[in-house]
């Protein structure tokens, strides 16, 4: 995982907090009305919202399990913070380079992806992982932005790892 993008988005996330906070119990500061109970409803919304993702980016910063875990088994994605199913490479089908607004993705194509998101018990991530699936037709999509490796050195890990299999 890519510790220093972390930290950035906690200190983001914290800085929002309390501008929240403060709009939540000063609201005065932030109009020139008498009329602030919509300043402090703001507040009190976007503390909630910014206290879970100080949370969730915390829990990821001092999280120790690893981003992502390739072996000659297979793939277990946790670069989101929450590790999921292990994937073999015998269900992967393809493996292809995603580019988005800048942002590096390795989407991997697996045989019968209802019966990986069913292996996973959490419904929470098997909610993320779903939403994979309906966004790019795999449940399997891998940030590299989000862990300490080059995207190139990642993809091309990937893919040997994945062709080393197939050659075994």
């Amino acid at each position: 995982m890519n510790k220093s993008k972390a930290v950035k988005r906690f200190m983001f996330f914290v800085m929002l907090l309390l501008v929240f906070t403060l709009m939540a119990i000063q609201p005065q500061l932030f109009t020139r009305s008498s009329s602030t109970g919509f300043i402090k409803v703001a507040g009190f919304i976007g503390s909630f919202i910014f206290i879970i993702g100080a949370a969730f980016v915390a829990q990821k910063l001092f999280n120790k399990n690893p981003g992502l875990i390739i072996d000659n088994e297979g793939i277990a994605d946790g670069s989101l913070g929450v590790m999921f199913p292990k994937l073999s490479w015998a269900q992967v089908t393809e493996i292809r380079h995603l580019e988005n607004n800048g942002d590096h993705f390795i989407k991997l194509t697996i045989k019968d992806p209802e019966k990986y998101m069913a292996t996973e018990l959490n419904p929470l991530k098997r909610k993320m992982l779903e939403m994979n699936y309906n966004t790019l037709r795999t449940p399997v999509n891998i940030a590299a932005s989000r862990l300490k490796i080059d995207f190139q050195e990642l993809y091309t890990l990937i893919k040997d790892k994945r062709e080393e299999f197939k050659n075994s």
